[in-house]
């Protein structure tokens, strides 16, 4: 790994997550000019720093040095100031102030910026309104500057400073050090085992409360992402004491702390407790409810020559269905929701198509979705009708909903689909 000491000159790209940055200097002492990549918010202009790293060829852009750590200091000549105030990272201030700032008080300014803001109304150019901006921008950059150097003597990268500064402002460092589990429950990118990391730097007890918690939720989380809504309640507490390396009781009483506080939810099946995180918990209630008002509430087609439907249908296409095939169909016709199951080849893809062929007679408006655009295809040339992914079919606009991270669609309980019927496979 080699070592590079030098000067920022300029900040070539920054990108907005703050998580990578591209920035020209000036190593020192040779004075030669290079290209330095970082994977944390930019350093400041006119910075000195020492950074370590290796050189590596980018196809278009050639020879860079990308950092794997960096230490600044602040700008301490004249130059080195007057570059950086006039970078345009300290809001209120142009290179114009930036050099009427730096004649007045040479290597002193930023200390008097730090500690003796009220001297730049001496300033022309700079009023009340401006000075506390000008305070107020420069605090953040030392704040921000503070949380990466934090980071990293923690053994975490300080890419995560600018997302961690958006979201917890000046309070930062405090909820860093009080709870390092909450990283992982608010900034993206940082999940349960990079803040266990941190936590175990921090010299936090193996079972500490908070990492019990943050274990269950994190363990109940990576079980979603396998397509399941709960755990039975033993499995889970067997499954997180082992991956924390800690007592089953201990994890039984964050359990218990955690459903008294509604962080988690259960259900009492089958002779024990299901354990849900709370959000899954409550939509899954809500579709049951959901369900059960379209099973009760539907208005019923009339069934008295379904029969002979079937039969001209099966003579049409040439087929013979099973009395099963046909007790499904006349079904579809009494109730608001059918649920169609078998293994492959035992004829679900024959009944959908008699189906659709019983609604069309009947005058119903009939739609195919498929979660997948495959799915999709594959239900289309089946059936012969055209079928949608059900992303396309409830209008996605491709927006987040701030409040739960869901996705936006157009269609919804208020603006449903128009259709009598809706087949999804």
């Amino acid at each position: 790994m080699e070592k590079i000491d030098g000067v920022v000159e300029r900040i070539v790209f920054s990108s907005q997550q703050g998580d990578f940055s591209v920035f020209r200097v000036q190593k020192l002492p040779e004075g030669q000019s290079v290209t330095m990549t970082i994977h944390t918010p930019p350093p400041l202009i006119g910075q000195e720093f020492t950074a370590h790293g290796e050189w590596i060829e980018h196809p278009r852009f050639g020879p860079q040095f990308k950092v794997t750590t960096m230490t600044t200091r602040k700008p301490n000549s004249t130059q080195a100031i007057e570059k950086f105030l006039s970078s345009g990272r300290i809001k209120g201030i142009g290179p114009v102030v930036a050099r009427k700032i730096v004649d007045m008080f040479g290597e002193d300014t930023l200390r008097v910026i730090e500690l003796e803001p009220e001297k730049l109304l001496q300033i022309s150019g700079i009023g009340k309104k401006t000075l506390q901006k000008i305070v107020s921008s420069y605090e953040e950059e030392g704040e921000l500057r503070e949380i990466i150097l934090w980071l990293e003597e923690h053994g975490i990268s300080g890419a995560y400073a600018g997302r961690i500064f958006a979201s917890y402002g000046s309070r930062a460092m405090e909820i860093m050090e009080q709870n390092p589990y909450q990283l992982a429950a608010d900034i993206s990118g940082i999940g349960f085992t990079l803040a266990d990391q941190l936590a175990q730097s921090l010299g936090i007890e193996k079972n500490d409360r908070q990492r019990l918690i943050f274990g269950l939720d994190f363990y109940l989380q990576q079980i979603v992402l396998k397509g399941h809504c709960c755990l039975p309640e033993m499995e889970l507490i067997n499954r997180v004491a082992r991956m924390l390396g800690v007592e089953k009781e201990e994890v039984n009483l964050a359990l218990k702390d955690s459903l008294e506080r509604e962080r988690f939810a259960y259900e009492y099946m089958g002779g024990e407790n299901l354990i849900y995180p709370y959000y899954l918990y409550q939509a899954e209630r809500e579709v049951a409810e959901r369900l059960e008002e379209i099973r009760d509430n539907v208005e019923k087609l009339p069934a008295d020559d379904a029969g002979e439907i079937i039969e001209r249908w099966e003579l049409d296409c040439h087929l013979k269905l099973s009395l099963g095939q046909k007790q499904a169909i006349e079904e579809m016709l009494n109730t608001g929701i059918l649920v169609l199951t078998g293994g492959p080849g035992t004829g679900k893809t024959t009944v959908v198509r008699g189906m659709i062929a019983v609604l069309e007679h009947l005058g119903q408006k009939v739609i195919l979705g498929a979660p997948t655009g495959r799915a999709a295809k594959r239900l289309s040339e089946s059936t012969g009708k055209k079928a949608s992914t059900m992303h396309r079919l409830l209008e996605a606009t491709g927006e987040i909903n701030e409040a739960d991270n869901g996705s936006i669609f157009q269609r919804d309980s208020e603006e449903p689909l128009e259709a009598d019927a809706i087949i999804l496979d």
